[in-house]
């Protein structure tokens, strides 16, 4: 991992990465993608930057493109800082 990605991610975060990447096996690190984009956000304030997705991109050592695809399609990861509280309002007929 380049260095300046190295500060991205803190030793606490990798640690914690390094645990969900322990239940896959060594040869498909990217099944922990979204786990790990979980951590890193949660340890940036509730919101990703492209650089940080760069920093798990290449701690998983996958495509950064791939880490992008995860994380745009899922309404979990925020991609924008955000608020200290999160409302979300659900529209559907069978929810009401």
């Amino acid at each position: 991992m380049a260095d300046n990605q190295t500060e991205l991610l803190s030793a606490a975060s990798c640690t914690e990465i390094d645990t969900e990447l322990a239940k896959y096996p060594a040869d498909q690190r990217q099944s922990a993608v979204m786990a790990t984009l979980r951590i890193a956000q949660d340890a940036n304030g509730g919101w990703l930057p492209r650089e940080l997705m760069d920093a798990v991109a290449d701690y998983l050592g996958m495509p950064a493109l791939a880490v992008y695809e995860v994380a745009t399609f899922y309404s979990v990861y925020e991609l924008k800082p955000v608020g200290r509280d999160k409302t979300c309002v659900c529209t559907n007929l069978s929810s009401l």
